[in-house]
């Protein structure tokens, strides 16, 4: 595919690290390839560049398939989606995901990163790599691998010697330009075909095939179709080199067609039939398969009592046909022997006319390979934590499904489980817990499923179920609720109880798609609908909730591009004491006004922060931030104010947290005392000391730290014990039912107490009447905040309202 040089070359700005998303067209007349800024960002290149360009930014094995898949869409019209890693540019390392169709000679689609789903890809290429590692090593064994356009994708060493070509030679040659001979390329390519597009196997058998050189050697060729870790059909052709075989059946008149297919890595041996004298003969090599030793002759009766019932019922009616058809045959059979079960490869050779009564043959053992390719295909069809299957079956089984309904007059019920702060376990407890947290899931999952319903793990903290036969709407609820209360006991893993909530999001057939892929997508939408209301419910999903999902990407890409472009900025609440209405200081809140999407309010973009990673560049911005006021307001002499900021569990998390603080505040000359930190109780959640130990770092530098939203998550005194707290904040929830329920009234009056007692400071949150404000300090609340006494406003009027 030719391309043209482009001028002059479109700039992106600088990347400013994340994530992306975006579009990307190419048309292949020109040549030329546009980038949506984000993804030109991401890649280090022009927004407008060429193909080459692009794949050079690409891992080295990811090339071939990228290029593989765009050709084959443009000269086949269809869709392509394919992930691959990125191994330079500034996201170099990350994965990301090319989804594109075409439109006559252009393709038009989106480049996205992939955050997650490195480990996974990166497992299903380890194991790939083992599997072509142990051919490798198989000297006696030519094995090669095509890709669906039939491109060279392996080639180990004994496939080098067999047919001349180099490794490097033959990567990304295709089939049959490099060892079918011209007459036969028109047939392999249609029987190719064939196999890809409608399942119909290539049959094992001898070939004549050419090498390097221009001459024909002999080969018997079997062959596997597997799926690689995108769902593309990949054929490996598994060829022995009869050329030595070949030579010694013409030295010797009596055993010259007793093929000597003689492999010892292979086990492959010969056999004959003699009808006349009602005999079998087999050479040493197959003797441990029919028991014996050293090559060995027994009567058809004598040789069924030898192998297993289920064996001579493969081989009977092969010894029929061979009596009666002088036609060369070739058929694959199994044995099992002590439990395990073994895979041959049957080779008859055509009846010879000069011994019309014997018939001979090869048995090529080909376990290991039908092994190897069985684990191949567990792999990238099973989760490798639970043992369920995984997102690639469930697409299988669901178009099976869809295929199904029609004829049945039923629905299709496809679900979306995701369990909700399950992260909270992997921190606290480690990733050995929530391993065995997940499968404790599955197993619940499974047993109140149906037999013929299928659970598989979609991915990290979601599992999907599938179930056909569901008549109406109000069954597929009753199902969702009988899910969901399956979380209502807790599970027996680890050190401890541990208690999990689920959400779950529904799609049915046909009302909300026709295919798999949609239905998936459509469910996971719902489920991200279900945690945003709330977490531990349900939600079906409705046509809307693809708006809200258009609407979070767009809030997504914008916010990106905040911090960079200057967009987010501090506001400052006054916190008072209640003793004299004086201000003690403020807690920053973080704004955002976008440029395209106007003000966005916080608790719609900082979710997506904290899901997203962006939250740790925005923290660290809001802590400089912060340092830098406080040095603002004591040169104007305010050296009595305190300044609270909300710090994230993402933040808290980082290593060298402490020392990035103690930088920033010697770079403003600020003492530590003078900044406030917030976390939530569930950041206290830890077993392993590090919450503690970082806890205990900020501690020593001097800063005060409070717990946010006290008294709604997981209160407990042992945490005001364990852990160097100074500050209780009481939530707005109590706040605004004090005087008008005897509950909260108790509740806050307690926390003060508890306060006092352990000599701690309460500050409440959410005061919005002179009334509230009254109680509070009856009740012993030293200090509060809310719109009561001022609203949150930018800098320079805080100043002026509060500090003149």
């Amino acid at each position: 595919m030719s391309l043209l040089p482009l001028q002059p070359p479109i700039d992106p700005p600088p990347w400013s690290g994340g994530g992306f998303a975006g579009a990307w067209r190419f048309q292949s007349a020109s040549g030329r390839l546009e980038l949506d800024v984000d993804v030109a960002a991401a890649l280090g290149l022009a927004c407008l560049t060429r193909l080459d360009d692009f794949l050079s930014v690409l891992a080295p094995s990811d090339v071939a398939p990228v290029r593989s898949a765009i050709e084959a869409a443009l000269e086949g019209g269809g869709r392509f989606n394919r992930r691959f890693k990125l191994l330079s540019g500034p996201a170099a390392g990350q994965w990301a995901r090319l989804s594109a169709s075409a439109r006559g000679a252009e393709l038009q689609g989106a480049l996205t990163d992939l955050p997650g789903e490195g480990q996974r890809m990166e497992i299903w290429r380890d194991a790939e790599q083992r599997f072509q590692h142990a051919f490798d090593q198989t000297p006696s064994t030519a094995v090669q691998g095509y890709d669906r356009q039939r491109r060279v994708i392996y080639w180990n060493a004994a496939s080098e010697e067999l047919y001349g070509w180099r490794r490097e030679e033959a990567l990304g040659r295709c089939l049959e330009e490099l060892i079918i001979p011209s007459a036969g390329r028109d047939e392999v390519i249609r029987m190719h075909t064939a196999w890809v597009d409608d399942d119909v196997p290539i049959p094992a058998g001898e070939l004549e095939l050419l090498r390097s050189d221009g001459s024909l050697v002999p080969v018997f060729s079997s062959h596997v179709m597997l799926r690689n870790g995108w769902g593309e059909p990949e054929m490996y052709c598994i060829d022995v080199d009869l050329r030595q075989q070949r030579k010694a059946m013409s030295e010797g008149r009596l055993r010259e067609h007793q093929l000597r297919l003689v492999s010892q890595a292979n086990h492959a041996g010969w056999w004959e039939l003699d009808f006349a004298a009602d005999r079998i003969r087999w050479s040493a090599e197959l003797s441990p398969w029919f028991g014996g030793q050293g090559a060995a002759e027994a009567s058809p009766l004598q040789f069924a009592t030898h192998v297993p019932a289920e064996t001579w019922a493969q081989l009977e009616p092969i010894c029929q046909r061979l009596r009666l058809d002088g036609a060369a045959l070739d058929a694959e059979i199994s044995h099992v022997d002590q439990g395990r079960t073994f895979h041959f490869l049957l080779h008859a050779e055509e009846r010879d006319r000069a011994a019309p009564e014997r018939r001979v043959g090869t048995l090529l053992d080909i376990t290991d390979s039908k092994e190897a390719a069985s684990r191949i295909d567990r792999l990238v069809r099973f989760d490798p934590v639970t043992g369920l299957p995984n997102r690639l079956l469930m697409r299988e089984r669901l178009d099976e499904a869809i295929a199904r309904a029609p004829a049945k007059g039923s629905k299709v019920l496809v679900g979306c489980l995701g369990l909700d702060q399950f992260r909270l376990v992997n921190e606290s407890f480690g990733t050995a817990v929530g391993d065995s947290l997940l499968n404790a899931c599955a197993l619940r999952l499974q047993s109140r499923l149906r037999g013929h319903d299928l659970v598989v793990r979609l991915s990290g903290d979601r599992f999907g179920v599938l179930l056909e036969g569901v008549q109406h709407a109000e069954e597929a609820d009753a199902v969702a609720q009988k899910l969901l209360a399956l979380f209502q006991q807790p599970f027996d893993e680890g050190p401890q109880e541990q208690y999990l909530a689920a959400s779950l999001g529904l799609s049915i057939y046909p009302e909300d798609g026709d295919s798999a892929e949609v239905l998936l997508q459509q469910a996971e939408t719902a489920l991200h609908r279900a945690k945003e209301q709330g977490r531990g419910h349900h939600q079906f999903f409705r046509a809307e909730m693809n708006q809200r999902s258009v609407e979070r990407v767009q809030v997504l890409n914008q916010l990106r591009r905040a911090l960079p472009q200057g967009e987010l900025t501090l506001h400052f609440q006054p916190q008072m004491r209640l003793d004299n209405g004086q201000v003690q200081g403020a807690e920053a809140l973080l704004r955002w006004h976008s440029q395209q999407l106007g003000p966005v309010t916080p608790d719609r973009f900082i979710p997506l922060a904290e899901e997203s990673g962006l939250i740790e560049p925005i923290g660290d911005w809001v802590l400089a931030r912060c340092c830098e006021t406080l040095r603002d307001w004591r040169s104007a002499g305010h050296l009595h104010l305190r300044l609270a900021a909300n710090l994230s569990g993402r933040q808290f998390r980082t290593p060298d947290l402490a020392a990035k603080l103690a930088r920033e505040l010697e770079r403003c000359g600020v003492p530590a005392s003078a900044l406030e930190l917030e976390v939530t109780e569930s950041v206290l959640l830890d077993r392993d000391g590090r919450t503690r130990e970082q806890l205990f770092a900020l501690k020593d530098l001097g800063i005060s730290l409070a717990i946010d939203d006290f008294g709604t998550g997981y209160s407990s005194l042992s945490y005001l014990r364990r852990f160097p707290v100074d500050v209780l904040k009481i939530d707005r929830s109590f706040v605004s039912d004090l005087g008008l329920d005897a509950d909260a009234d108790a509740l806050v009056q307690a926390i003060a107490g508890m306060a006092r007692a352990l000599k701690l400071t309460v500050v409440a949150e959410g005061v919005e009447t002179a009334a509230q404000a009254r109680f509070l300090t009856e009740l012993g609340c030293e200090a509060a905040q809310g719109w009561h006494f001022g609203r949150p406003v930018p800098d320079a009027e805080f100043r002026v309202r509060f500090l003149s």
